[in-house]
């Protein structure tokens, strides 16, 4: 057998070339489907880039960074993340749509043995929307540093806070499972619609009611070259502090901007004149998230008077 020894020049132009050939033999071609006893399901990855507000950026596999813009595709070992005052939103293959708020950061993984995408979520919070489907097995996960949430269809939020992940269920159902290799059976805690968990690495998991969403009761507006708008709701019994989101369509995938207040008002500045949804709900003494109350609103930013 012969052996081909390449001289450090004829190496460097060969080297495009056997980087393109490695990358082809390594990457896996996905059929556009998963065959899974008849159930339809499409693959789920890769993910594309929805809606965009603020900057954020795409982590390939290696970590390395580029800007993310709408239409970029996050395949499978690759992330987001989204700076101080951005939003995004993933819209998987299967349906499924997972909303990232400011300083929040993701990797997308599918597991192998049922090709359930999993989202890690690595900094920050994300808010999914989860296709139902007519089964009893998780077909989307959450992965946190506590343990894994899996979802059988619903809508629900989840951050990281210190030393554990906290979780609220608005539709559906969530199982939080500390231990991932064993049966999602065994060891788990089911969230209903309404409720909400403090997954910690140890203790027991109770889950418990959230609050009510709160009533928008006025707004008004201040004059100058950066509006103010700003947004009253009636308190919330046992509330320790608001927020407030708008966007620019129902389903909130499009957020533009949100606020947080310890007072049931909240204010924003830079929006323009227009039709907004806006969402708000309300925070337990635990941190907790409640229920979420949404209104349509026209927004007509007062001008500057001339004098």
């Amino acid at each position: 057998m012969s052996t081909m020894i390449l001289s450090p020049n004829r190496l460097r132009h060969a080297l495009p070339s056997l980087l393109m050939l490695a990358a082809g033999v390594s990457a896996k071609a996905r059929p556009p489907y998963i065959d899974d006893h008849l159930l339809c399901r499409p693959q789920p990855l890769p993910a594309v880039v929805q809606h965009l507000s603020g900057e954020a950026w795409k982590l390939d596999v290696r970590g390395k960074t580029s800007p993310l813009v709408e239409g970029m595709t996050i395949d499978e070992q690759e992330g987001v993340k989204t700076s101080a005052s951005a939003f995004v939103s993933l819209l998987l293959r299967d349906g499924s749509r997972v909303v990232l708020p400011s300083e929040s950061q993701v990797r997308l993984h599918l597991e192998t043995k049922l090709s359930i995408p999993q989202v890690v979520l690595e900094q920050g919070q994300a808010e999914a929307y989860v296709i139902k489907r007519a089964t009893g097995v998780d077909r989307f996960q959450i992965v946190t540093p506590v343990g894994v949430l899996g979802v059988r269809g619903t809508h629900f939020r989840v951050r990281n806070d210190d030393e554990q992940s906290v979780l609220e269920v608005l539709d559906g159902k969530v199982a939080a499972n500390r231990e991932p290799g064993k049966p999602t059976t065994e060891g788990e805690v089911k969230v209903d619609a309404r409720h909400g968990l403090l997954f910690k690495k140890q203790g027991d998991l109770k889950p418990v009611e959230l609050l009510a969403a709160p009533q928008l009761i006025g707004q008004d507006g201040q004059k100058g070259d950066a509006p103010v708008w700003s947004l009253y709701v009636r308190p919330v019994p046992g509330a320790q502090r608001y927020r407030a989101q708008v966007a620019t369509d129902k389903a909130f995938m499009n957020i533009k901007q949100q606020n947080f207040s310890s007072a049931p008002k909240m204010s924003f500045t830079g929006l323009k004149a227009s039709f907004y949804h806006v969402r708000l709900s309300a925070y337990d003494e635990q941190g907790l998230e409640g229920e979420t109350g949404v209104y349509d609103i026209f927004y007509y930013p007062p001008t500057t008077q001339v004098r």
